[in-house]
């Protein structure tokens, strides 16, 4: 299967699950990542889920970044780019573009302190290709860094069997997080 075909089976597939199976999900995830060697680090980006789009919802991951003193970074889209904007447990929140939360009140930051990336997406392949919606951001976003962040993608499903084919911006992960399992992409 092409990007295209993979993306769409796999929304399809992300938006049969129930809010409950979704919930439930999610919380194993950060019990997933709560066994990643990560926690050394300061500061974590985080996506914030397009709830219409049963994304994993990433608000108990950055409650638990808060009790462990973590500095808490969220993307919000300005035009084709994303800044960061670094949060507190006080921010207050508003829709933005594609119906994402967004926060109201935040100090924007350099991209360059950020040492953890969860990222969001549809799937990844055997060596961490990660597949999102298409528009680029996260790899845009990925591709300007001076020292790469640890990257971790966040997924209700375990990458698949195979390898798709690779845009020339494509960034892969180091690491693929599901309810079940950790995969290490470190070669």
């Amino acid at each position: 299967m092409r990007k295209p075909e993979l993306r769409n089976f796999y929304k399809s597939k992300r938006n049969q699950l129930s809010a409950t199976e979704i919930h439930e999900c999610s919380l194993g995830i950060l019990q997933s990542l709560k066994q990643l060697p990560i926690w050394e680090h300061s500061v974590f980006h985080v996506f914030v889920p397009i709830v219409q789009n049963n994304e994993i919802n990433t608000f108990p991951i950055i409650e638990y970044l808060f009790e462990k003193n973590k500095t808490v970074i969220v993307p919000k889209v300005e035009g084709k780019n994303m800044i960061n904007c670094q949060i507190s447990t006080k921010t207050e929140w508003t829709t933005g573009k594609f119906g994402v939360s967004e926060p109201l009140n935040f100090i924007e930051v350099n991209k360059d302190s950020i040492e953890v990336v969860l990222l969001p997406m549809l799937i990844c392949d055997k060596s961490g290709n990660r597949i999102g919606y298409g528009g680029g951001y996260y790899d845009r976003f990925l591709s300007e860094f001076e020292n790469s962040p640890l990257k971790i993608g966040l997924n209700f499903f375990s990458p698949i069997d195979f390898e798709f084919e690779l845009s020339p911006f494509d960034v892969p992960l180091d690491y693929c997080v599901t309810p079940e399992e950790i995969v290490s992409f470190d070669s």
